[in-house]
């Protein structure tokens, strides 16, 4: 009889403590590791008129979110087969912004990106 105490007191135990241990594990391993990690690279599309082919393209540019250009061309609507063969001078022509996510609630716009809801 006293095994079964035994079990269930280590049963509850594990109920009750098993959050904090995965909060634990979440403030003192998860976030600095997340803080430390490398931002990714992302792909940034544009249309406008090439100054070096003098026609209307379409790109895709991949750039990095602390970069103010972007790196590279990883495809025009010039080379439908996919290699990019310019010198690729759109990239220093170009600034790599960043707009808040279509997800924004509209009031969070208004009031400066602070949401008193």
């Amino acid at each position: 009889m006293d095994w079964i105490i035994a079990v269930v007191a280590g049963i509850v135990l594990f109920v009750l403590f098993s959050p904090l241990l995965m909060l634990g594990l979440t403030v003192f391993v998860l976030a600095p590791l997340a803080h430390l990690a490398r931002r990714p690279a992302m792909i940034g599309r544009s249309t406008f008129d090439c100054p070096f082919s003098r026609r209307r393209v379409s790109v895709e540019f991949l750039t990095s979110p602390d970069a103010p250009r972007p790196t590279e061309v990883r495809a025009c609507s010039m080379f439908p087969d996919g290699r990019i063969r310019c010198e690729q001078g759109c990239c220093d022509l170009s600034e790599s912004a960043w707009a808040p996510s279509p997800a924004t609630p509209r009031f969070a716009l208004i009031a400066g990106d602070t949401a008193y809801r």
